[in-house]
């Protein structure tokens, strides 16, 4: 027979992401520890079962070939008679560090109820393979920006997590005039390097790393742990790190001129609330939204808020 996700699990992709999932399912380690998939590869199991929700949802999985790189990516929108704006114009979903398109699934949906909406993998996360130049914040930028051109988007709302958070600053900057708002969730940008924790070795530091992000309470089975530190070893996590250029947006924030709103999860250990006030601070006109009892990933723990203030400014 083939094992089945343990039921507070299914309900929770039912709902629409694998982290969700993740949150879900650890409260029921008795049932989970039935699943044998979800036990040896809880990640993997997840993001496949967030996959098949998006897919539900009406959302389309694709691959665009951007200068020889296979990008996949997830668009979504209603049918043509429905949309509020051409089809040139888009609302692009850009995930954090080793992450992957997966985690936008629970906003996905809404948002392209009226508008059209992509999240791709950033070149060498999800889906997407390491391009032959290897792994930087600039090609990063610059692969987005071939996917963009490549799919027609003149005009695009950018909303990014984390890393991807970065990514959308920077691309603003280089590319103004088709991006014309910026929704930036706990963002990156300020670090001079990488945090240490997000290579994980010992399961003691991938624990430290799941309360990071999720907050304390978050339970912290050992198989996860044990997976969180097998995850780490994935090659183009290791590439970037390793990469000399770093993640610094600094230069850049005084010159974004778009309209930009930056939503900090209060609980955020990986990268504390103080850079969200930093980035208002440089970010002229600014908006600052601090969402109390939420870590890193609001898209992921505090969904209807991120939609809520997403929706409120479209």
């Amino acid at each position: 027979m083939r094992p089945r996700l343990p039921r507070p699990v299914r309900r929770a992709v039912l709902a629409g992401t694998a982290s969700t999932a993740l949150l879900a399912g650890l409260s029921a380690a008795p049932a989970i520890a039935g699943s044998v998939a979800f036990y040896r590869r809880p990640m993997a199991t997840l993001r496949a079962a967030s996959r098949v929700g998006l897919r539900l949802s009406g959302a389309s999985e694709r691959t665009v070939e951007v200068d020889g790189l296979p990008v996949r990516y997830f668009d979504a929108a209603p049918q043509e008679e429905a949309l509020s704006r051409p089809r040139g114009e888009a609302i692009v979903l850009i995930h954090g560090f080793g992450d992957s398109a997966e985690t936008w699934a629970r906003v996905m949906p809404p948002l392209a109820a009226g508008r059209r909406v992509l999240a791709p993998d950033l070149a060498g996360f999800g889906r997407t393979p390491i391009p032959r130049e290897g792994m930087s914040f600039s090609i990063l930028v610059r692969y987005l920006d071939g996917f963009l051109d490549l799919l027609g988007i003149e005009k695009a709302v950018l909303v990014g997590n984390s890393l991807g958070g970065a990514v959308a600053i920077r691309y603003a900057v280089s590319r103004p005039g088709r991006v014309t708002r910026l929704f930036l969730l706990n963002s990156a940008g300020l670090l001079e390097q990488i945090p240490p924790i997000l290579e994980p070795q010992t399961r003691e530091t991938a624990r430290e790393l799941v309360h990071s992000v999720f907050g304390p309470e978050t339970p912290t089975p050992r198989f996860l742990l044990n997976d969180l530190v097998r995850e780490a070893r994935d090659p183009a996590r290791l590439a970037y790190v390793r990469n000399d250029e770093g993640t610094d947006v600094r230069s850049d924030l005084g010159r974004v001129n778009v309209p930009t709103t930056i939503v900090w999860g209060e609980l955020d250990r990986l990268i504390p609330p103080d850079h969200g006030a930093a980035l208002h601070e440089a970010i002229p006109g600014s908006e600052l939204i601090v969402l109390p009892g939420v870590g890193h990933a609001p898209q992921v723990q505090a969904p209807g808020m991120v939609l809520n203030i997403i929706g409120e400014r479209l």
